[in-house]
C-alpha cells in the first residue's frame, strides 16, 4: 500500500474484503470497485498445494465476473503495477 501512496497510484476501495463464491469465502488483499481482486502473492504461493488452491479460487472469481490480478513477490513491484494503468492509474 505504501508503494501505491508514494507513487500517487489509485488506492484500493477495500482491503481484505470477503467475497462469497458458492460454498467458499475468498479474501483478496485489495479490492477495487466494481469487481477487481488484487492478490499479493508471497513465497508461500509457490508451494504446489497453495498454487492449486489459488488457481481454483481465482478461476471461480473469473467465472463470476471478477478481474483477478496477482502481484508477485519475486517480480518488480512497480513494473507489475504499471501493467494495469486502468486500475492503478498512471502514478
Amino acid at each position: 500500500m505504501d508503494v501505491l501512496e508514494k507513487g500517487r497510484y489509485r488506492l484500493p476501495d477495500d482491503a481484505q474484503k470477503p467475497i462469497r463464491l458458492n460454498n467458499q469465502v475468498c479474501i483478496p488483499d485489495f479490492f477495487y470497485e466494481p469487481n477487481i481482486c488484487v492478490f499479493c502473492d508471497g513465497s508461500v504461493h509457490d508451494e504446489p498445494s497453495q498454487m492449486a488452491k489459488d488457481k481454483e479460487i481465482r478461476k471461480e472469481l473469473t467465472k463470476h465476473g471478477y478481474k483477478v490480478i496477482s502481484i508477485r513477490y519475486d517480480r518488480d513491484l512497480l513494473e507489475q503495477i504499471r501493467q494495469y494503468p486502468e486500475i492503478f492509474g498512471q502514478g
